[in-house]
């Protein structure tokens, strides 16, 4: 039994089933999974396996990104209603009056622990130690000129979208959901995508430019006119910096052309049927529902 074992050295154990034909769209976020580690991508996307239940008492890092994302949500929105358009100098505190009233109305809501409640305000509204998400939104809007004409929350972008690799244009199916897209009176428009931890490194930053190239394809072709990505930034609850820009004037053309690269390569390798237990940092392993199925310290390979 022992010669004819299959050896430890061929691929299917170390995360290759050979062929693999999805024939649907992903999601931006599932490839950036796939960044992470393929493994993770492969048994919460593929194979669809059941994760730990979430503690009901507390918040998971999940639920607080939805948490996060529903207050911005419906404060853009009420500000809207109120007649308000852009954040400027000039209104800025009447954001930061409404902006605190729609925090509290959400945690009130929430029905979380005195202590939890307590620190997810001070996530949104900042303390005397440190400005929250919140402030790091509304100054980020009034120090930029061009003023916002109109403001998409939660935008869907789904579909097929053209994208230039190194083999040529290549459309691709796709979909997902952008946290905030503001169109400027100049034509052109920011994404923002909302962090509750780290942002991404440049090199490995998926969502943020992949959104911005399918939100020019898409409004273009739905406004009647031409829009160009001018900005995309993370709002960033942790790191030095809030406010983190995915590329400077001067490196945008490489900064898309490199994430489009890198998603045509993570789509051949998901077809190719790569899903090796491969985390791009190994402390990942220590949060993750699938690691005690995924064999890393039995193939060596971390």
């Amino acid at each position: 039994m022992r010669v004819a074992r299959t050896s430890g050295e061929a691929t299917d154990f170390h995360g290759t089933v050979r062929e693999f034909a999805p024939g649907r769209a992903w999601s931006v976020s599932a490839l950036e999974t796939y960044l992470d580690c393929p493994f993770k991508f492969f048994a919460q996307r593929v194979l669809r396996l059941e994760e730990e239940p979430d503690d009901d008492e507390v918040m998971d890092p999940r639920r607080q990104g939805r948490f996060v994302h529903d207050v911005f949500e419906k404060f853009f929105a009420a500000w809207t209603r109120a007649g308000h358009r852009a954040i400027t100098p000039a209104n800025l505190d009447a954001a930061r009056d409404l902006f605190t009233t729609i925090v509290d109305a959400a945690l009130d809501a929430a029905r979380l622990s005195d202590a939890e409640a307590g620190l997810e305000r001070t996530r949104l509204l900042g303390s005397p130690a440190a400005a929250g998400l919140g402030e790091a939104v509304f100054r980020m809007e009034a120090e930029r000129p061009l003023a916002v004409v109109d403001r998409l929350l939660e935008h869907p972008l789904n579909g097929d979208f053209t994208f230039a690799t190194s083999s040529g244009p290549r459309t691709v199916a796709l979909k997902g959901k952008a946290d905030r897209i503001d169109l400027l009176e100049d034509g052109t428009f920011r994404v923002i995508d909302y962090k509750l931890g780290w942002p991404p490194q440049r090199g490995r930053a998926l969502q943020l430019p992949i959104y911005g190239l399918c939100a020019e394809q898409q409004l273009t072709a739905g406004r009647g006119r031409t829009w160009t990505l001018g900005e995309a930034a993370y709002i960033a609850f942790k790191g030095p910096r809030r406010v983190v820009p995915l590329f400077s004037p001067g490196d945008r053309e490489k900064t898309l052309a490199d994430a489009q690269q890198r998603m045509a390569d993570t789509l051949d390798a998901i077809a190719r049927g790569e899903f090796p237990p491969a985390p791009d940092d190994v402390y990942r392993c220590e949060t993750c529902s699938f690691a005690t199925v995924c064999r890393k310290d039995y193939v060596g390979d971390v």
